[in-house]
């Protein structure tokens, strides 16, 4: 029997100090639309892009999203560190759902928007 709780899949969020919050709400609100859990984790760092990709490695799923400031990037774990699935600026708060939208997508395999 094992003692260590086994983590559930989701899609991972790394985000870093000064991630705005209210890009971390509306990824939450865009991957919930589409049905896919997320896992929320601050860590150290400050490129959305480098954060998207560890987050993927980290992810069950493979997929991960990382957040910088109010700029967002979507990843897979297969695809290079400076390739990612999306980018945006976050300059419109639309833009963090839709990358939530995208990032559970990616995971579902339906189209993306």
């Amino acid at each position: 029997m094992r003692d260590e709780p086994v983590e559930k899949p989701a899609l991972v969020l790394h985000h870093g100090p000064d991630a705005d919050p209210v890009v971390l709400r509306e990824v939450a609100a865009g991957a919930e639309e589409e049905g896919v859990p997320l896992r929320v984790v601050a860590v150290a760092g400050a490129d959305a892009v480098v954060l998207a990709a560890a987050a993927a490695q980290a992810s069950r799923l493979s997929v991960g999203v990382g957040v910088s400031g109010s700029a967002v990037a979507v990843h897979h774990a297969q695809l290079p560190v400076d390739r990612p699935a999306l980018e945006v600026a976050g300059d419109d708060p639309a833009d963090g759902r839709r990358a939530g939208r995208v990032a559970a997508r990616v995971v579902t395999g339906l189209p993306l928007v």
